[in-house]
């Protein structure tokens, strides 16, 4: 009963581990950007958990090692007689940082043992038996390394908490010495001794807990050591005896594959965050930016310049690093930009994508500025009703940097003048012939 009560407390405790690891987690919310909860499992509060979607962050395992019966009477027997090779394959997602799910299914072939008083004293009938094992597990993955120390991406080494339910399969008993010790010898005092076991095929409920150790080698690889102590029915070796359960338990060694995700990334990425605040700050100081710009050349006596093809609209939209997400305090600015539009039935708008030359490479800024212009392009039909032919979307990625003084300034979309046709951010000067 001691073995039985030690099972039960150690897969509550996982679950509650699990339980509070998921809830943990959740205050991260993948949607909301305008608010950073305190309690973020990333090691840098000033910042928030990228966007994935539901096939991202997959991965696929494999596994070598030994499978060590435990079921009655094999104690008292040889330890090492007990264990036998067996491997694992299996495919998993994590949710969260510290939150995960896997499938496995594998070979554990499994020994039995006769009473130990009979594999004493008539060892040339009694003794060990083999069978084989086929199992299935549904497992809860925990990382206890996210939990207690927060996330880190560039981590080599995670403790990871398992617990899952499955069933076992059992089959290929070993058919010539079970019918040898069913069969059994006759005691000199003219009794028969026999040990009877049931080579039927079955499939039983299973459940068990454990830890893996993973070691990160790549951005795709891990090297993982793992072992589960797992329980199941008492028939499952082919014989009852007097006892709820029986137990084996698994040491394998693997290697782990982590598929890319939407991001072109292999792991779980968090990026700087920016509050409304900031982003309502930054829009504020281009406003003046533009507002000091415009007075210079109000300043100058005579005029020789003028835009030929396309001016800019002094209301910007902010973003925060590598998102396309409009926050609410950018929503403001769109409504002025279609109160401007409404009251000016003359003027056509280009609206233009930027990214930030630090963002990452010139291909994915390329296509997250496409994303940005989209966006509010989407949103000025959409939500506030500008006319779709008063529209149309350009995108420059980072080619051009139309704030070279602030890096982070350039994330963002900037609405030009559409003028017959003519191409966002071409600003000509001619000389004035009057």
């Amino acid at each position: 009963m001691m073995k039985e009560r030690i099972y039960i407390i150690v897969v509550s405790l996982l679950f509650s581990i699990a339980g509070f690891g998921q809830g943990y987690q959740l205050v991260d919310s993948t949607y909301s950007r305008s608010k950073m909860d305190k309690d973020s499992l990333y090691y840098d509060e000033m910042a928030y958990l990228d966007d994935y979607h539901f096939l991202d962050n997959i991965f696929v395992l494999g596994q070598l090692g030994i499978s060590h019966s435990m079921s009655e009477n094999t104690r008292f027997g040889n330890f090492f007689a007990n264990e036998k090779l067996s491997f694992n394959v299996g495919v998993g997602k994590w949710i969260y940082p510290s939150f995960g799910v896997r499938f496995t299914a594998g070979l554990h072939p499994q020994v039995g043992r006769a009473e130990w008083e009979l594999s004493q004293w008539y060892p040339d009938v009694f003794g060990n038996y083999t069978y084989n094992m086929f199992s299935g597990y549904l497992d809860g993955l925990v990382n206890l390394t996210n939990i207690i120390l927060k996330y880190r991406e560039d981590r080599v080494f995670n403790l990871v908490g398992i617990i899952g339910f499955g069933y076992n399969h059992t089959f290929g008993f070993d058919k010539a010495k079970c019918e040898q010790m069913r069969q059994g010898i006759t005691s000199e005092d003219g009794g028969l001794m026999h040990y009877d076991v049931d080579t039927n095929p079955g499939n039983y409920f299973a459940a068990h807990v454990g830890f893996q150790g993973r070691w990160k080698v790549s951005p795709a690889w891990d090297i993982i050591g793992e072992i589960t102590f797992n329980g199941t029915d008492d028939k499952y070796n082919g014989h009852e005896y007097d006892r709820v359960y029986d137990t084996y338990f698994d040491v394998l060694v693997g290697a782990q594959f982590h598929f890319k995700d939407c991001h072109g990334r292999r792991r779980f990425h968090y990026v700087k965050y920016l509050n409304s605040a900031v982003l309502e700050r930054l829009a504020k100081m281009k406003d003046d930016e533009n507002e000091k710009l415009n007075e210079a050349n109000m300043a100058i006596p005579e005029i020789f310049e003028k835009i030929k093809f396309s001016e800019a609209l002094q209301t910007t939209i902010s973003f925060y690093v590598d998102r396309y997400y409009i926050t609410d305090a950018q929503k403001k600015n769109l409504k002025s930009v279609a109160t401007f539009l409404a009251t000016h039935p003359d003027i056509n708008l280009i609206v233009t994508g930027y990214a930030d030359i630090e963002t990452a490479y010139p291909a994915y800024n390329l296509r997250l500025s496409q994303k940005r212009a989209q966006a509010v392009y989407d949103m000025l039909v959409n939500d506030f009703h500008v006319p779709a032919n008063r529209l149309r979307i350009d995108y420059k990625g980072d080619t051009v940097q139309p704030y070279a003084s602030v890096n982070e300034w350039n994330r963002a979309v900037i609405f030009f003048l559409d003028k017959n046709g003519g191409n966002s951010q071409i600003l000509e000067s001619e000389s004035n012939e009057e």
